[in-house]
């Protein structure tokens, strides 16, 4: 009496499901939910809306990116470089100011001409000029300024050129009381009045616009 009481009061959410000798009341739960084609349908089609308009909104933003890189970043990275570039010649131009004072040709002042004659470079320059005057000439300079600019920086990849003088190169600077690239400085300043005769120049061709080598 007592579950067809239950039964008639709840006739979807409960069945009586017999077991053993004894009955037991059970919820009673829908075998498969279903969705509808339709709704299904419409919930992949708003999807893919939805990824398509994403994909939209990130096309726009990567372009927007590189017109910001095109058009303002990257022509203030190139300015900042180009003014890097001046400062950096000036600061070099300072530099050797302290040794030899800015005029054409630059010459070696009295702080310059000491670190030549105390140091031990002009001894160095003077015994190395021969190896050092054929490593100028293999970059066949064609006119005055090249061939200062190229002795300049043979001399100072000296220590590569000569590794078993490196010690005597940094005593010699620790002796006159300057570094190492103010030593090879004084010393190609040096070597380029030695040996512009032999490369066919003449200091006094540093004070005239840039020229090609003469023939001969």
């Amino acid at each position: 009496m007592k579950n067809e009481t239950i039964q008639k009061q709840f006739p979807l959410q409960n069945q009586v499901i017999q077991g053993g000798d004894q009955g037991e009341i059970q919820p009673f739960v829908p075998a498969k939910i279903e969705i509808g084609t339709v709704p299904a349908m419409i919930g992949i089609v708003v999807f893919l809306v939805s990824v398509g308009i994403a994909w939209g909104t990130i096309k726009t933003l990567v372009k927007g990116i590189k017109n910001t890189l095109d058009n303002n970043i990257i022509p203030d990275l190139k300015d900042i470089r180009e003014r890097f570039g001046t400062i950096e010649d000036r600061v070099d131009t300072l530099w050797k100011d302290k040794f030899a004072p800015s005029r054409s040709p630059r010459q070696l002042n009295d702080y310059g001409n000491n670190i030549l004659k105390n140091s031990g470079i002009k001894e160095i320059v003077e015994a190395k000029r021969n190896q050092l005057t054929k490593l100028v000439k293999k970059e066949d300079p064609k006119n005055a300024y090249d061939a200062e600019k190229i002795t300049l920086s043979v001399v100072a990849d000296l220590p590569k050129h000569c590794p078993e003088i490196i010690d005597q190169l940094k005593n010699g600077a620790y002796k006159v009381g300057t570094d190492l690239d103010g030593l090879l400085l004084v010393g190609g300043l040096h070597l380029r009045n030695l040996i512009f005769p032999d490369l066919g120049f003449f200091l006094t061709d540093l004070d005239k616009p840039k020229s090609k080598k003469p023939e001969g």
